[in-house]
């Protein structure tokens, strides 16, 4: 939100924000700031407040779970290649070498940072969203299948639009790149 609000206040231009996978509750989350124009969602359902989130929330911020992860500190941590089989979820042989080739990819998360994904509440709940809002799902996401794209984009009230890509896998920024694009012009343009 802050570089969003950076970036409008040197350039004066639209600022579109873009959350893909797990990024997609930062980027619903920053929808509040004044010098957001608009958010698109890429290959995800991580919304806070969301149908696919909303089940799993409450026993993130019960006592219980918040006592373990404040006992565990930093020290309970996902290790990304354990947890995730990434040429599995992003649909694509050759994904997890692809991911371990860039240096700034993160392997490991800490389990109270995985929690706050979980837990957060944003500034504005999905039933009082006024911003437009884009998500766009992969036919062939084994994360994220059509459906679950198209359930949060019913469920957010606002200018909401969902698009699904055909033979589209997780990552359509990365491996359907000219298609992606543009959705993403199209979109934009209708909203600058």
């Amino acid at each position: 939100m802050d570089f969003a609000t950076h970036v409008k206040q040197e350039t004066g231009l639209p600022v579109f924000l873009l959350g893909s996978s797990f990024g997609a509750a930062a980027a619903y989350s920053c929808l509040y700031a004044e010098a957001v124009t608009a958010t698109i969602i890429m290959g995800s359902a991580f919304i806070p407040g969301g149908p696919f989130m909303a089940p799993v929330r409450e026993p993130f911020k019960s006592e219980a779970v918040q006592k373990i992860l404040k006992m565990c500190g930093r020290g309970a941590r996902i290790d990304v290649d354990l947890f995730f089989d990434l040429d599995n979820d992003y649909g694509l042989d050759g994904a997890s070498e692809m991911k371990h080739a860039d240096p700034w990819n993160s392997w490991s998360y800490d389990m109270a940072s995985f929690a706050t994904v979980f837990a957060y509440d944003p500034e504005v709940p999905i039933e009082k969203n006024e911003k437009p809002i884009l998500l766009v799902g992969g036919e062939k996401d084994p994360n994220f299948p059509p459906d679950m794209i198209k359930a949060p984009a019913e469920a957010i009230t606002g200018p909401v639009e969902y698009k699904i890509m055909a033979n589209a896998t997780h990552q359509m920024m990365i491996y359907h790149t000219e298609d992606f694009s543009e959705i993403l012009e199209a979109y934009i343009k209708k909203h600058i």
